[in-house]
């Protein structure tokens, strides 16, 4: 796993004194993709430690002793900030507790008036300085606040000295902070509903008493709505936890799911892209998940990611082999390009199609050259097989005029060959040399003039004594003959073949009959029997050659 030491160094030193909550996940994201990486530098370094001693070990550094360096300075500033926001929850809780004690002592002093107003204004300028503290506490010490509220406004005989607009514009104020209270049940952000509703309780308490016959209609009302927000933050993160549970438990499903991906194994360049795409949705659904308890989150993190570097390592194994074999078949299929031109500039010399047909044969059985390479080295190669083809019958006339040569050269071979009276094993196997490496002949002669061949070498074959061995090595020679010979090889091949299987099933057919016809004889003695049971025992002869021969045919035509 390759990244940017330089971009995660100056990514953590900026966000080194960041207050923003998006930065600090950023920065903590940002260590957990370093800490990943080195640990897994670490094991390569210890992997390899023996078999190379100057191998520099990654702690050793520099690049890597910085980073840390950065990421210890960072978590440590936010370790220094959460103690410190504990500390100042405990003091702020401290002062709070303290400023209801004042407050109850003022309530229930016997100072005058002035000193009351003085000492109330002084109480709520300070309890609305005092920073936050946990919700539920607040919720609490808000409530024992409102009270002393309550009690010193309705026991301070502050109502004579306000006039009736002031207990109208109070009225005014807490409705309509009761309509905002009620309007918060719009708002789905709950960090955001927190803050809106302790701004609206600061709000109520600041503002001044109201008529006291009314009194208690606002504030049933007032609290009611409250209870209503507080019941649905504190049902909000009851479910958070529930979610918490639930995400994690997604979560372990989908690292088995990524588990069960990463161990399959594939010789194929597609699968392994289907794989990898299919791993990539993975990373994907993780993201939708959502959070999971703090204290499974790395841990359920660092297996997830795993299991990515054992299936990356093992499909950049695979891509280098591919890559290695793929150069080597590119290599061989180049060395037949350039083979196939050479047979396009010699047309005039040798326009034999089988020339063209092994190279095809050689092409398919080598593998892939590479998903970009292969389709443009069969273009150049499928273009210099069109080209042979096109120059061969460009070429026609020159080659009508080579084969007509050729079929004068075979017969006078043929000629010859029975005027010489050479019956020799080594004599004939000359002869059938010489033939093949005559080129073709006419396309209408061709089937005559083999024809003649093989009659010639037959009759030679029966009136001599070969060994087995010699009887095969010259049918092989044959079959070879006819087919390099043939303007068509393929079509020559399946022609020969259906006729040997013709006169196989022919004499199958009649060697059945011979033997159901025997049956009606079993009792029968002389010459009858005799001739029935010499033509049964010629005939299985005959198939035995045939099958042979189909053999050698076959042999010949696949070794070409």
């Amino acid at each position: 796993m390759q990244i940017n030491k330089e971009n995660i160094l100056k990514s953590i030193e900026s966000f080194i004194g960041a207050d923003n909550e998006l930065a600090i996940k950023e920065a903590e994201h940002q260590i957990k993709v370093f800490e990943v990486v080195f640990q897994k530098e670490i094991e390569n370094f210890q992997e390899k430690a023996e078999e190379d001693e100057k191998n520099l070990n990654p702690e050793n550094e520099q690049e890597n002793i910085l980073i840390l360096k950065a990421i210890q300075a960072f978590k440590k500033e936010q370790g220094d900030k959460k103690n410190k926001k504990k500390e100042e929850e405990k003091s702020n809780i401290k002062l709070k507790k303290e400023i209801l004690e004042n407050f109850q002592i003022l309530i229930n002093s016997k100072e005058e008036l002035g000193h009351l107003a003085r000492g109330i204004k002084e109480i709520r300028t300070n309890w609305n300085k005092i920073g936050s503290i946990s919700p539920n506490e607040d919720h609490k010490l808000q409530q024992k606040f409102s009270k002393l509220n309550e009690s010193f406004n309705y026991n301070f005989n502050i109502y004579k000295e306000l006039k009736e607009n002031d207990l109208k514009r109070n009225f005014s104020l807490k409705n309509q902070i009761i309509h905002e209270l009620k309007n918060l049940s719009e708002l789905k952000d709950y960090n955001k509903l927190q803050i809106e509703l302790k701004i609206l309780q600061n709000k109520w308490e600041e503002v001044g008493p109201t008529f006291k016959e009314h009194w208690e209609d606002l504030k049933k009302k007032y609290w009611s709505e409250v209870h209503i927000i507080q019941k649905r933050i504190n049902e909000f993160y009851s479910n958070l936890k529930t979610n918490l549970k639930d995400n994690l438990e997604n979560k372990k499903k989908l690292i088995e799911k990524v588990k069960e991906l990463s161990s399959q194994q594939t010789n194929n360049s597609k699968e392994w892209d289907l794989l990898a795409n299919q791993l990539k949705k993975c990373q994907e659904e993780w993201k939708k998940i959502g959070p999971v308890p703090k204290k499974e989150n790395d841990k359920i993190w660092k297996e997830f990611r795993s299991y990515f570097d054992v299936f990356f390592d093992k499909r950049n194994k695979f891509l280098k082999i591919e890559k290695d074999n793929n150069k080597e078949n590119y290599d061989f299929k180049l060395e037949l390009i350039e083979t196939a031109k050479k047979y396009v500039e010699n047309i005039k010399n040798d326009s034999n199609p089988l020339l063209i047909k092994k190279l095809q044969e050689k092409w398919r059985e080598i593998g892939n050259a590479g998903r970009f390479a292969e389709q443009k080295l069969w273009k150049k190669f499928r273009a210099q097989c069109d080209l042979f083809f096109e120059t061969k019958k460009q070429n026609r006339n020159s080659i009508i005029s080579a084969e007509k040569e050729n079929l004068k050269t075979k017969n006078s071979l043929i000629i010859e060959f029975k005027k010489s009276g050479k019956s020799s094993f080594l004599d004939l196997m000359n002869f059938i040399d010489e033939f093949q490496k005559t080129g073709e002949v006419p396309r209408k002669k061709s089937e005559e003039i083999i024809k003649g061949f093989e009659n010639l070498i037959n009759q030679i074959i029966n009136n001599n004594n070969f060994t087995k061995e010699e009887k095969h090595k010259i049918t092989r020679a044959i079959k070879s003959s006819l087919l390099s010979n043939s303007s068509n090889p393929e079509t020559t091949f399946i022609n020969e073949k259906n006729r040997i299987n013709k006169l196989i099933n022919t004499t199958l057919k009649e060697t059945t009959q011979l033997e159901n016809n025997l049956g009606f004889f079993s009792n029968a003695k002389g010459k009858m029997l005799e001739d029935f049971q010499s033509k049964i025992e010629k005939n299985k002869v005959k198939i035995s050659d045939w099958r042979d021969e189909l053999k050698k045919l076959s042999e010949v035509y696949h070794k070409n």
